[in-house]
């Protein structure tokens, strides 16, 4: 090919790369035809959902499932305590909303002390495992522990088993190690009610709450009610898991 056909040929696949793009362009511009256009037709206007995005881990709440006051009722249905969340973790309160006991929560970690302040223990979390230490932190006194049938057990700080509770399918009963029925926790009616080995109501509530949580309070060997109730607490910021 000499440079005159040369030059031809390449005028010529510019002038119809060029008309191409013109006619690409003028097809874009037509509105919702081709080109992203809606499936409906006609002059309907396009509209941009929003998108939701869902909060990660670290933007949800620090307290999980704690998301307001529990309040247990007593059998005969007078109020006898409450949980209610704080900005710092939870605290329990009487009948009269006085302070029995405060829960300061950091990170994994519930520090435990009464109304004078004193720090009486702390509570540990884990996957499936919750400890009781004393107020030095240097010394296990509880263990409560998921078991892989969804029970679950108490050992003392020796690793001796005391409780365990049992999944039914009303709720859970607590047994002692010889298998002794203690307690159960049941669930009916939209009330969570803990009962004696005689079916009487010790505690209930109408608060939505883990069902496990519950049994907290009938760990009658951890002899401390702000103890159990921190227990119970920290199962309700961890949903029972």
């Amino acid at each position: 090919m000499n440079q005159s056909s040369r030059f031809r040929f390449t005028s010529q696949w510019k002038s119809q790369a060029w008309q191409l793009s013109l006619l690409c362009g003028a097809a874009c511009m037509v509105p919702l035809a081709g080109c992203g256009g809606s499936d409906h037709g006609g002059d309907a206007p396009v509209t941009v959902q929003p998108t939701t995005q869902r909060p990660t881990d670290s933007e949800s709440s620090a307290k999980g499932g704690l998301t307001g006051k529990i309040k247990f009722k007593a059998g005969q249905g007078d109020t006898e305590f409450s949980v209610k969340p704080q900005d710092d973790g939870a605290k329990l309160v009487d009948s009269d909303e006085q302070e029995i006991a405060r829960f300061n929560l950091s990170d994994s970690k519930l520090k435990v002390k009464d109304a004078d302040d004193t720090v009486l223990g702390y509570v540990i979390a884990s996957p499936g495992k919750y400890k009781i230490k004393n107020s030095a932190q240097d010394v296990e006194l509880w263990q409560l522990q998921r078991q892989d049938d969804g029970d679950w057990k108490l050992e003392d700080g020796q690793e001796k088993l005391i409780y365990k509770i049992k999944k039914r399918e009303y709720g859970f009963e607590i047994e002692d190690a010889a298998e002794k029925s203690m307690f159960k926790v049941k669930l009916k009616d939209g009330k969570t009610s803990l009962r004696d080995a005689s079916e009487q109501t010790v505690f209930y509530t109408k608060d939505e709450i883990a069902t496990v949580a519950v049994a907290c309070l009938g760990l009658e060997a951890v002899d401390s009610l702000p103890l159990r109730t921190a227990l119970m607490t920290m199962l309700i910021i961890h949903d029972g898991r």
